[in-house]
């Protein structure tokens, strides 16, 4: 896969990366993007990550919920920054996986957040949780190993 461009998600030094130019609907009152925005960068770049992972477009195939959720804020992004919201898998148990974040500025290199989400994976027929494979747990470090 192909470095990312401002327009197009790829991998970088081991993270998959998803660029996103902050618009006016990210800010808040003091110009620059509000707490709550990153989590939705998070889950956007987490959703890009899993379709590309599994070779999906449909959102139906994404397979796990929202456990826990954290962010530290470290620099503001404003209007019109680029920012490159990186993710990766860092750690998986028996039906739990963390993905990781960082958001950068693109311009400037600074970190302006970091953050983990915990996922369970989950079967939306069945309203349960489900373990993870080792078909899903090696597709996972195969999909991070050959594009990092």
């Amino acid at each position: 896969m192909a470095k990312p461009t401002p327009s197009v998600s790829g991998w970088e030094n081991g993270w998959y990366v998803v660029p996103h130019e902050v618009t006016w609907q990210d800010l808040d009152a003091m110009g620059h993007v509000n707490n709550a925005v990153y989590f939705t960068y998070f889950e956007w770049a987490r959703t890009k990550y899993w379709l590309e992972m599994v070779g999906a477009i449909d959102p139906a195939s994404i397979g796990f919920i929202v456990a826990r959720a954290e962010c530290d804020f470290r620099r503001e992004l404003k209007m019109m920054d680029l920012a490159h919201i990186r993710v990766r898998v860092s750690a998986m148990r028996n039906s739990s996986l963390d993905f990781v974040y960082e958001v950068v500025n693109a311009a400037t290199g600074e970190i302006a957040a970091t953050g983990k989400v915990v996922v369970v994976l989950f079967s939306w027929q069945e309203r349960r949780k489900l373990p993870i494979s080792d078909e899903l747990r090696a597709r996972v470090e195969a999909f991070q190993r050959a594009t990092s």
